[in-house]
């Protein structure tokens, strides 16, 4: 297939990029490192799909400067929708497990826009909190697996490898899912378990009131189709997987 690919050289793109090239795929790459802004895209006429992972993620980001988080996750995405759907184009399009509780942050209510204007034959894909080689290093496994830590909270999170979203695209382009779909492990991890299994004594704290509790996906669609998550990051060491 010829896939126009958003966000192709990021954190989960890059993985997903070397997937679908290896398996023989044909694709357009939009993304800021490679001086081709999503904002700005053009669908080549032979375009069979289009994914769109180009996103500002960091909840606590958000709720400084949510005037970009619009412009990039809502204006953005609007654009790339209404071209697909005036073409006949199937996009699948990153979502997010915070869209459940979109009132916490701006991050969490752009992602949820984005469900609400997507076209009817389009998957969205409500990601948990994914981790793996080429993460963000201030997210939380990259700064457990340096020791940078000055504090831990008791949030239970839904951790996924990215190796396991890449599986999960995968089945989804196959498959033809529409609606919106869970990608997430079903298993819920104590962040202050998880640093403390991890060689970590610091002291906990209350998470914010702008981040959900938990964020555990059953991802029951995806398992009804035969896809199971293969890396249970509370039975790895993590420094092997990222």
């Amino acid at each position: 297939m010829h896939i126009t690919l958003t966000g192709s050289h990021g954190f989960i793109g890059t993985h997903l990029r070397e997937s679908l090239e290896s398996q023989g795929h044909v694709l357009d790459c939009w993304d800021n490192k490679i001086g081709r802004n999503a904002n700005h895209i053009k669908l080549l006429p032979e375009t069979d799909l289009v994914i769109h992972l180009s996103a500002l993620a960091d909840v606590r980001r958000s709720l400084t400067e949510p005037e970009i988080y619009w412009t990039q996750n809502v204006e953005c995405s609007q654009n790339i929708f209404e071209m697909c759907e005036a073409k006949g184009i199937k996009v699948i399009y990153a979502s997010s497990s915070t869209a459940r509780e979109w009132w916490r942050n701006p991050y969490a209510m752009s992602k949820k826009v984005c469900e609400q204007m997507a076209p009817e034959n389009s998957c969205g894909m409500r990601f948990s909190t994914v981790w793996g080689k080429g993460a963000r290093p201030t997210m939380l496994i990259p700064r457990i697996a340096e020791k940078n830590l000055s504090y831990a909270t008791s949030h239970v999170r839904d951790f996924i490898h990215v190796s396991d979203i890449v599986s999960a695209i995968n089945l989804i382009i196959q498959k033809g899912c529409v609606g919106v779909v869970e990608i997430g492990s079903g298993k819920g991890v104590a962040v202050d378990q998880l640093v403390a299994m991890n060689g970590i004594d610091v002291p906990i704290k209350e998470g914010s009131d702008a981040e959900q509790d938990e964020n555990v996906l059953e991802s029951s669609s995806l398992r009804t189709l035969g896809w199971r998550p293969q890396v249970d990051v509370m039975e790895v060491d993590i420094k092997e997987y990222i």
